[in-house]
């Protein structure tokens, strides 16, 4: 998942409510100058309704108010075009709510209230407007428990609670249904990639997917079904997982990793001692199970595997999803070593005490004094602290290369705090768009779909003192994917070094996630990301400015083609 450190315009209230009366506002979102003055002068005057604050405090600080509501009013149509400006006119109106209350004006503050309610439903105004002292007076009102009820009725509407059911070993008719029901009417209303998918007819999915949950005989085989679903709409950021009760079924591995090359699927890596007796890498996978592994791949893999791009679809059919399935059945492995003698071996899936995974931080200095940092993951802020505790020795180093062929994501933040230290430049970002589909709109023009700038559109900016000023080369693959692709995108935008390897995944965003009955889970891409020029690239990939495959052979030999590749750029 990627996590951009700009606060959505739409999420702007939302996350910030609860610090009323004066919500926060991300200045740098508003389009027009007097906008950011608005904000300024709304801040300004917060200390004039301070606790302690005296009538004519009180008095001042409505004037101010309503000053800045009454410039909203003047500017109304640029204000109904730009939704950084209609969260501050709520902002406004809420602390004014508040200045009111406290002045003993109780109509025209339950007024201003009201007003708020004609642009925003927020569920979390109830408990500010419950804990915050400043509508004390008004809490007994009838009118001020209406705007509380209002305020809880996308709630109501909205939530799953009644579809998201504890796990059985068997769900009813209606459960199975309703958790088909609820992921196609999220998808239909907010997925971000139908052009994707320019073939697939979201309806006669519904029809032809009711009939098959309705045919399931058992939780399992009902998850079973829908895990096939999301995999239709061809984006990684959207699955379906079954309920932790049936996790191990689905999804227990070997400590094995394995990847296709050259059109084989070869052992990269064995993640067991005890394993490494008995397989190695480099050993090629001709089949499991007895069936040839690409058509075993075809028909038992691919089926279950959500993916954006075609090398995507590599990396989950022959790395992450090849050898799962269910905790307590070995895979049986048909496997040719170097000396080309063929071979069985049957692992198990699960009870490896001596399972070592790779670190998700690496550092070491190469030949001719370049630094190697590899990332594996943005899911933790270790990373960052791992990268800043090596950063001395970094900025000492000629050069400096970043390995992310195997950083699948986590939050973007932390690969934009890495980038900080390479540059003192602002550093670009993806363009994000939201889905907005007006139902009044759809009465008038038919259907359509409304992409909404989300975020400031700014550039990040965090310089450091003493930024690595040598030469970079970021490593790419499949497996760089989400957050790690957003810090590709922005490095490549930086300009500030070369990308060597093959295409990243082709798959980032924002996904929405919601719990379906029995205890499984779901999640959707809504936002859509674009490259900060416009261009796309979910669905497509980033491509290396120097393309560099590793072949089977390079594997048995212990070699890595991109990273000596990536050394000799950045030596020269």
């Amino acid at each position: 998942m990627s996590l951009h450190p700009a606060n959505l315009a739409l999420r702007l209230s939302i996350t910030l409510c609860l610090a009323l009366p004066a919500l926060a506002a991300d200045q740098s979102q508003f389009p027009i100058t007097s906008s950011a003055q608005l904000s300024e002068m709304r801040s300004a005057s917060a200390h004039l309704r301070g606790p302690n604050a005296s009538t004519a405090d009180l008095q001042e600080s409505a004037r101010q108010l309503d000053t800045g509501l009454a410039w909203l009013d003047a500017n109304r149509e640029r204000m109904n075009g730009a939704p950084a400006l209609l969260n501050e006119r709520i902002n406004l109106q809420l602390a004014r709510a508040g200045v009111l209350a406290r002045l003993g004006r109780k109509d025209e503050a339950l007024a201003a209230l009201e007003e708020t309610q004609t642009l925003l439903w927020l569920p979390q105004l109830r408990r500010a407007l419950r804990e915050n002292p400043d509508f004390a007076s008004l809490r007994d009102e009838p009118r001020f428990q209406a705007v509380l009820a209002t305020s809880r009725a996308p709630e109501r509407a909205m939530q799953t609670k009644a579809l998201t059911t504890i796990y059985k070993d068997e769900l009813s008719i209606e459960e199975r249904v309703a958790g088909l029901s609820l992921f196609w009417a999220e998808a239909r209303h907010g997925f971000a990639h139908f052009d994707n998918v320019p073939a697939l007819n979201w309806d006669q999915v519904y029809m032809d997917y009711l009939r098959k949950v309705i045919a399931a005989r058992d939780t399992r085989e009902y998850y079973r079904v829908m895990m096939q679903l999301a995999p239709l709409l061809r984006d990684g950021h959207t699955n379906i997982y079954p309920p932790r009760e049936l996790t191990a079924e689905f999804f227990s591995t070997p400590p094995l990793d394995t990847a296709l090359a050259e059109g084989k699927v070869h052992v990269r890596a064995v993640l067991s001692a005890s394993l490494a007796e008995r397989v190695r890498v480099g050993d090629e996978i001709v089949s499991i199970d007895g069936m040839p592994v690409k058509q075993y791949a075809e028909e038992k893999v691919a089926p279950f595997a959500s993916y954006s791009t075609p090398q995507d679809r590599d990396a989950r059919l022959y790395t992450h999803q090849l050898l799962a399935g269910a905790a307590d059945q070995p895979v049986g492995l048909g496997l040719r070593g170097k000396d080309g003698v063929l071979r069985e071996e049957s692992v198990a899936r699960s009870g490896w005490s001596d399972w070592k995974a790779p670190a998700p931080f690496s550092f070491r200095m190469l030949a001719g004094d370049v630094a190697y940092v590899e990332l594996r993951t943005f899911e933790n802020e270790e990373v960052v602290e791992a990268f800043l505790n090596a950063l001395p020795k970094i900025i000492q180093a000629k050069a400096l290369i970043l390995d992310l062929r195997y950083n699948g994501g986590g939050n973007g933040g932390y690969g934009l705090r890495i980038l900080s230290h390479l540059s003192s430049q602002p550093i670009p970002l993806a363009a994000s768009y939201a889905r907005i589909d007006s139902a009044v709109e759809r009465t008038h023009h038919g259907n359509y779909f409304h992409w909404l700038p989300i975020g400031s559109g700014a550039p990040y900016h965090r310089p450091q003192k003493y930024p690595f000023t040598g030469p970079v080369a970021v490593l790419t693959g499949p497996q760089t994917y989400s957050a790690a692709e957003d810090m590709v995108l922005s490095f490549r935008a930086m300009r500030r070094g070369v990308t060597v390897g093959t295409a990243t995944g082709g798959s980032t965003g924002q996904a929405l996630n919601f719990a379906l009955p029995g205890g499984g889970r779901a999640r959707i891409c809504v936002k859509r990301d674009l490259l900060p020029d416009g261009g796309k690239f979910v669905g497509l990939g980033i491509a290396p400015q120097v393309e560099v495959r590793s072949t089977l052979e390079d594997v048995r030999a212990g070699r890595d083609p991109v990273l000596e590749r990536a050394l000799q750029i950045v030596s020269q």
